[in-house]
């Protein structure tokens, strides 16, 4: 039975974990850079869906035309930010994996992307959804996102 530690350890010998892991540092910052924007990006996408779902932007147009096209938004946002992150990882799996923080991001994002998915996608496709379920969607929603944000950035620094 193959350990956590042997995959771990498989990862970091692939030849793009090498590559990743002996380039320049700017490669590494680059990275940095693309996964912040990729998570910017989506969460534009995001907090503009959940304006809109609560009543404070654009109450005119119609939910399931604006959460259609900002789905373009937050779908590329996620592609950037998730081939960032992975390219990150693989260059210092280790590094990574071990420290709680950089789990309980994995948790949230499950989750962020879970509550997306099946709760705040299906609300915002109806032209007219009930208050309660519109307010917990977007709760959920930014919440999870937000505390990927904030794990994210705390993995630096434990």
């Amino acid at each position: 039975m193959t350990s956590i530690a042997d995959v771990l350890s498989d990862i970091e010998h692939l030849s793009l974990s090498q590559a990743l892991a002996k380039s320049d540092h700017l490669v590494g910052a680059g990275l940095q850079v693309l996964h912040i924007a990729g998570f910017v990006m989506l969460l534009a996408g995001v907090l503009f869906i959940s304006l809109r779902l609560l009543g404070w932007v654009l109450p005119e147009q119609p939910l399931p035309l604006l959460s259609r096209s900002i789905l373009r938004l937050v779908s590329a946002g996620l592609v950037l930010a998730l081939a960032s992150g992975i390219g990150m990882f693989i260059a210092s799996p280790q590094l990574y994996f071990y420290k709680p923080v950089f789990q309980f991001k994995l948790v949230l994002f499950v989750a962020a992307v879970a509550v997306h998915l099946l709760l705040l996608r299906r609300v915002a496709r109806q032209p007219a959804p009930r208050p309660v379920l519109a307010r917990a969607s977007v709760a959920l929603s930014l919440l999870a996102w937000f505390g990927i944000g904030m794990a994210g950035r705390m993995i630096g620094f434990v």
